[in-house]
């Protein structure tokens, strides 16, 4: 009889591995073909001289010895910000204001020279292939899908599932057809999802928007993939926005910390703006290949010879051990230390819009 049970187990839990296979399977996104380079080896992407992401044995230990010292509030409930303007134009002087509006997590709606950007546009509840497990969000969007203005330019990261969350890219193609700027890999998936209008750049590689504005495409310290089997397959990026009126707008995407960011700002500062990462830094042993915490984002700030910045990728999701509110308070912290006016790197509420 025990020897039945023990069989019985044993088939169940081959048949929950092979389930779980297949899933990681079908969910994994195409893998880039192309030329060896300085990040591509021919199969996987990586970062020259940065440390690798933590594997799976690391995410059992992380997962098994969780240390939050600010456990997620739940789900609050709070009103959406106002419509933000249709359109941003420059001024008689030809040197008019850059409209940001924080949506949430990496979502930003940037509005220029009458120019309507958004990055890693995300309105799901969740951030992940289920929508019944993974992680969920804390508060709603600060702007509601129908009050954004028609969407010119779509500028995506990476391919995790916290920034390309296809559903939105599907809903902002088909409304607005806009074009849509990704990394090296990124496009097959895109496509075959239905999505077109798509430009796929490599790091340093750049593209004209229009007859004022360029895109740049800059590295990150990261990694990417969906599933199981696409494990840095695909490539991820920042963005350098390069207006004649409006001066260099930065979208760093996800990152770790690392000297690209002060080659980038050798290359292309002063910076009018940066848009930096501030969340999802807890436990700094786990994380940091990975992602920046609020210290780190400053010297970012700095690196880049930022005139002004605004905090992304923080209090939406729970993703790390880091509170919702951890991020902010870390930041005001770190400006203090460094006696930066706080003024001159912001994290705006959900919803919330400033003229810089």
């Amino acid at each position: 009889m025990l020897s039945k049970i023990l069989l019985g187990l044993l088939v169940l839990l081959v048949v929950v591995f092979l389930v779980a296979l297949l899933i990681g399977y079908l969910i994994s996104a195409p893998k880039y073909t192309g030329p060896v380079s300085d990040h591509f080896n021919g199969k996987t992407f990586f970062t020259p001289g940065a440390p690798k992401p933590r594997g799976l044995m690391d995410v059992i230990k992380w997962q098994l010895n969780h240390d939050i010292s600010e456990p997620w509030p739940p789900f609050h409930n709070e009103a959406a910000g106002a419509k933000p303007a249709d359109r941003v134009a420059v001024d008689s002087t030809r040197k008019g204001p850059v409209r940001v509006t924080y949506v949430n997590h990496s979502t930003v709606l940037l509005q220029f020279d009458g120019l309507n950007v958004l990055t890693d546009p995300i309105y799901e509840n969740r951030v992940s292939p289920f929508s019944f497990i993974g992680p969920a969000r804390n508060s709603p969007p600060g702007i509601r899908f129908n009050d954004l203005p028609k969407i010119d330019v779509l500028l995506l990261s990476h391919n995790h599932w916290d920034h390309l969350e296809i559903g939105t890219v599907k809903k902002l193609a088909n409304r607005d057809h806009p074009r849509i700027y990704c990394p090296l890999g990124v496009k097959a998936f895109l496509e075959g999802e239905g999505v077109s209008n798509i430009t796929e750049l490599d790091w340093q590689q750049t593209a004209p928007i229009n007859d004022q504005t360029t895109l740049h495409c800059v590295p990150a310290q990261h990694f990417s993939g969906r599933g199981m089997f696409d494990r840095d397959a695909t490539l991820w990026a920042g963005y350098i926005l390069d207006n004649k009126h409006v001066g260099k707008l930065y979208f760093a995407g996800d990152s770790g910390y690392g000297p690209h960011f002060r080659t980038i700002g050798q290359q292309f500062g002063p910076l009018r703006l940066a848009l930096i990462p501030i969340g999802a830094y807890k436990p700094n042993w786990f994380m940091s290949p990975v992602h920046i915490g609020p210290a780190e984002a400053v010297q970012v700030h700095q690196d880049v010879q930022s005139q002004q910045s605004m905090a992304i990728h923080f209090g939406t999701f729970p993703l790390a051990d880091d509170g919702e509110g951890e991020p902010v308070t870390d930041l005001a912290r770190a400006l203090a230390t460094k006696a930066i006016d706080p003024a001159r790197f912001r994290a705006l509420k959900n919803g919330e819009s400033v003229n810089f």
